[in-house]
């Protein structure tokens, strides 16, 4: 797997409700694809690097479940088999 063509699914994955995706909002920290392609496993940070941040709390609580279903299902578009979105301060799947 081209690992652009991932970057390009997440740029068109879109925040719901804002007109911005999940790569321009800095919600995606990296990538890692199995050996196989089959894998991915994406890392987020919903809090980013500012705790305090209204609209990072926002997505922390109220969006956090329909970006995570938007990632998976733009990445299993591309033809991943498996998708795992893991928090990116924790390391646990969310």
């Amino acid at each position: 797997m081209d690992i652009s063509r991932v970057w390009r699914a997440l740029s068109k994955t879109e925040v719901p409700g804002f007109d911005i995706d999940v790569v321009s909002a800095g919600l995606v920290t990296k990538v890692r694809v199995s050996r196989d392609g089959s894998k991915i496993a994406v890392f987020i940070d919903f809090t980013g690097s500012d705790p305090s941040c209204a609209f990072c709390r926002f997505i922390n609580h109220t969006l956090m479940k329909t970006v995570i279903e938007r990632i998976k299902d733009s990445l299993r578009g591309v033809g991943f088999k498996e998708v795992f979105v893991v928090d990116a301060r924790t390391g646990v799947e969310l």
